[in-house]
């Protein structure tokens, strides 16, 4: 799609990030919790990765689309990533969160030296599962009722992409 643009997170995004996650049909399929304030936004993948890279997908002008890349601090796996995601509910399906994940992994495969990129994905959100399998990423595993969301448990998908070049070299 020719209006998507995919950039470097800027400070002023911070209002319009934090209005995607104000949405309960978006935190659902994130880790997170409903009513968070824009300032846990701001501060919140700074926080939880200080050499992490945060992109925003912006059509017309406005971020609509939102993904944070969190790297490993364990120096046995410096190499290994894993990624967060929202898109606004008004801008799914407009290949915003695709634009998202391919901007992730020609970052992660070309200048961060990530050779696993892995996430955990609601089992039943198969449009986003479809979305990571149409990028490369394979299923691992599955999690039984590892979560909570809207009063019930529910299950997870770990999936997993290895660097292409990566493999390549290594099974030659």
């Amino acid at each position: 799609m020719s209006d998507l643009l995919v950039r470097a997170i800027k400070q002023a995004d911070a209002a319009e990030i934090a209005a995607i996650y104000t949405f309960e049909s978006v935190i659902a399929n994130t880790g997170q919790i409903p009513l968070r304030d824009g300032q846990f936004w701001t501060s919140f993948w700074k926080a939880k990765d200080p050499n992490g890279v945060e992109l925003v997908c912006e059509i017309e002008g406005r971020a609509v689309g939102h993904l944070g890349i969190i790297t490993s601090a364990s120096h046995r796996r410096k190499h290994v990533a894993s990624f967060g995601i929202a898109v606004h509910p008004d801008f799914q399906g407009r290949g915003v969160g695709s634009a998202l994940v391919a901007e992730m992994l020609k970052l992660s495969d070309n200048w961060l030296n990530i050779v696993r990129m892995e996430l955990t994905v609601a089992s039943e959100n198969q449009r986003a599962m479809g979305l990571y399998l149409k990028h490369g990423f394979v299923v691992e595993g599955e999690a039984r009722f590892d979560n909570f969301r809207a009063g019930k448990f529910t299950h997870s998908t770990q999936m997993a992409r290895i660097n292409p070049a990566f493999a390549s070299a290594t099974a030659a």
